[in-house]
């Protein structure tokens, strides 16, 4: 997960990240990448906005997300609706 840093994935937005699903896989829309209040001088923390299509929904959990920007990264999804998720990422500096 090295590299799915704020930098690497800022570069990815507007752009595709491959997402392994349950049922094979699925493309989702980097939306928008944003600092979080807890972003400072001890912690790296920033939130991932990503739209995919109402017919290939993804429920919360772990997921393999790969895109040339920040390679393959495990990482835990929340859907906020059928068509939109988010990651958190929290790291200490």
């Amino acid at each position: 997960m090295e590299k799915f840093t704020f930098e690497n994935v800022e570069r990815a937005q507007g752009s595709i990240v491959k997402v392994a699903g349950q049922d094979g896989e699925v493309e989702l829309k980097v939306s928008s990448v944003d600092r979080t209040k807890l972003n400072g001088e001890q912690w790296d923390a920033f939130r991932v906005l990503l739209k995919g299509s109402a017919n290939e929904p993804l429920e919360q959990g772990t997921y393999r997300l790969t895109h040339d920007a920040f390679n393959d990264a495990e990482l835990f999804l929340s859907p906020n609706s059928e068509t939109e998720y988010e990651i958190y990422i929290t790291t200490q500096k």
